[in-house]
């Protein structure tokens, strides 16, 4: 979808928001939200070696933080002032953007934030209309709440990595930095709520947001906390099968369940021991339809305890069928006698799906730096009124400081980079 086919006049929902963002990668994505949906959100960026700056794979192999494309990913809409914070003068440079700011988001700890003088009684005295968002490892108080803590350990101490992976195997990380995600997405929302309260009373608020409890039994783990609570049962890894029964044939040092089927280019997905009874017919039909109903016609498989005793010749029948053709056959044939049979899609197959380029999901973003225009994921949901849209790539470390300066400060040219004369940090 090219974005000259949006208007980029468009209001959107976060017009005129002003949000200074400090955060860590579990923050990223919440900041990107916000931008996406129009707020100014402005990346405060340290000179010299960063940790944030590292991460890759970068455009072309270069190593350069500018072209890192989880940079790209992460901060689109967003704008970056390049500022050390820890020398006086650009400490004072950020007070002043944190006066004209709407939001704060940081990922410190109670003791990190108190070191810099950040902490929420401190905020709260001296801005009294801000909204101070804060995602850490374990929250501001309780016996961890300093403890430091990365993707996999939330995952870890919220109880997700237990029920992860096949029962043979050690416990596994989710990929895609769920716990990351799932708490950015958890604090968008409250930083959106508290801005909200704050339009009625005209007072700030704090948002904290703890990566273990977005990760806990009360979200990802869905009733396993139920579960246990009520019938003692503790939840293990079964792989891809919650049932825990498996089938021929081996995969890897495993057996396959009743899941996954390998297609002449890929697989399909289909848990036969979870469809209704009354998808069977319906079941055979698809099979009839390619001349591969062999044996499974008998009418004693229209038996449910039949059907369940013999799961694994089912299983066989199935494994032979799905291997004489590619995916998207057994896709599209499965869904038209209403069967839950689907492509396990990579991230080319994405590109190359109909339905989302059908729905203009894909967009093109202009770097122009590089003179080159790159396809980015789109919207995550639509509105209709006020619309997500990326308007810019990731920017440039430092790129915006003037403009930010002008903006927010009223500053001239002059005046901005007489403010900006970095004073040395302790270090140096």
């Amino acid at each position: 979808m090219n974005p000259d086919s949006m208007s980029m006049d468009s209001p959107q929902a976060l017009d005129g928001l002003r949000v200074l963002d400090i955060s860590g990668p579990s923050g990223f994505y919440c900041t990107k939200l916000l931008a996406d949906l129009g707020a100014d959100v402005v990346r405060v960026e340290p000179p010299g070696d960063d940790p944030n700056h590292q991460a890759g794979p970068f455009f072309d192999g270069k190593a350069d933080p500018n072209q890192s494309l989880y940079r790209w990913h992460f901060h689109t809409n967003k704008r970056s002032v390049l500022l050390d914070i820890n020398s006086s003068s650009g400490r004072k440079v950020f007070d002043s953007l944190l006066s004209a700011s709407d939001a704060l988001v940081d990922t410190y700890r109670p003791s990190e934030a108190a070191a810099f003088g950040l902490d929420t009684q401190r905020l709260r005295q001296i801005y009294p209309t801000l909204i101070h968002t804060t995602i850490t490892g374990f929250g501001p108080d309780g016996p961890y709440r300093d403890y430091k803590a990365s993707d996999i350990v939330a995952q870890a101490m919220g109880g997700l990595m237990a029920i992860t992976g096949f029962p043979e195997d050690p416990p596994n990380q989710l990929g895609g930095e769920q716990a990351y995600h799932m708490a950015s997405l958890h604090v968008a929302v409250g930083t959106v709520m508290a801005l909200l309260s704050r339009d009625l009373d005209g007072k700030g608020r704090d948002v904290h947001i703890s990566m273990q409890d977005c990760v806990s039994m009360a979200t990802l783990q869905t009733a396993n906390f139920n579960q246990y609570t009520w019938q003692g049962i503790v939840r293990s890894r079964t792989g891809l099968n919650n049932s825990g029964s498996v089938a021929q044939p081996p995969f890897g040092n495993r057996q396959m369940p009743h899941t996954l089927y390998a297609c002449k280019d890929g697989w399909v997905a289909y848990a036969t021991h979870a469809a209704p009874p009354t998808a069977w017919s319906r079941f055979l039909q698809w099979l009839r339809s390619f001349d591969a109903e062999q044996e499974l016609g008998d009418p004693r498989f229209e038996d449910p305890e039949v059907r369940q005793a013999e799961q694994s010749r089912i299983n066989e029948v199935l494994s032979a069928f799905c291997a004489q053709n590619t995916a998207q056959e057994l896709y599209h044939t499965a869904q038209s006698f209403g069967l839950l049979c689907t492509p396990v899609q990579s991230v080319a197959d994405l590109l190359e799906d109909e339905q989302l380029r059908d729905r203009g999901y894909f967009i093109d973003v202009k770097h122009p730096e590089l003179d080159r225009t790159f396809t980015y994921p789109g919207a995550p949901y639509k509105l209709s009124e006020t619309p997500w849209q990326v308007r810019r790539r990731a920017p440039l470390i430092g790129e915006d400081t003037f403009d930010v300066l002008s903006d927010w400060l009223g500053l001239s040219n002059e005046e901005a980079a007489e403010l900006m004369k970095q004073e040395p940090t302790p270090n140096d």
